[in-house]
């Protein structure tokens, strides 16, 4: 049967390609959140951002933004600062976001991207060594993972700013991590 006809077949209610379908391949909530924190740190432009006022800005809920924020100061991307009299305490930067890309967050969060099951170390699959498809899904997921890593996170925040030429080289500097010894 030509692949162009396959829809036409019917295999039973089952099986309709009618069906709707839903989107399988994605990231959890809590990586998309944790890269949504990031975006509020950043633009906090080395202003202190409690946890709520992350979670408010950013519309992430509560009961993940505490996980969220303790991964990524362990992970070096995020650090705290106390309150110390007028200076209010919470979150900063504490990484260069020119050094940070989508992947690196993305794997924090997800550890190893994969896009079939196959691509695990740990899949017995007899074919594995012969199967087209499989070197396929393999190509596959490793442009991805290179497309993850060809930018750095100021890159892609310093486009949702849109700046002018001129002030973007400025958003930048001011983008860049500012230390918790600042404070």
């Amino acid at each position: 049967v030509p692949i162009a006809k396959w829809s036409e077949l019917s295999f039973g209610s089952k099986c309709s390609t009618q069906q709707k379908r839903s989107a399988k391949m994605k990231i959890r909530k809590e990586t998309d959140y944790a890269i949504r924190a990031i975006r509020a740190l950043a633009q906090a432009d080395g202003s202190a951002m409690m946890s709520r006022e992350i979670g408010e800005k950013e519309s992430i809920p509560q009961t993940y933004i505490l996980s969220i924020m303790c991964k990524l100061k362990n992970a070096g991307i995020a650090s705290t600062i106390h309150k110390n009299g007028r200076r209010k305490g919470g979150y900063i930067l504490s990484s260069d976001l020119s050094t940070v890309t989508l992947y690196d967050v993305v794997y924090l969060f997800e550890g190893d991207i994969l896009i079939n099951t196959c691509l695990r170390e740990q899949d017995d699959c007899p074919n594995r060594s012969t199967c087209t498809i499989h070197k396929e899904m393999l190509k596959i997921n490793d442009d991805l993972i290179q497309s993850m890593k060809r930018r750095s996170l100021l890159d892609i925040l310093s486009e949702q700013f849109q700046f002018d030429t001129d002030a973007k080289a400025d958003a930048k500097v001011q983008l860049r991590y500012h230390s918790a010894s600042a404070y």
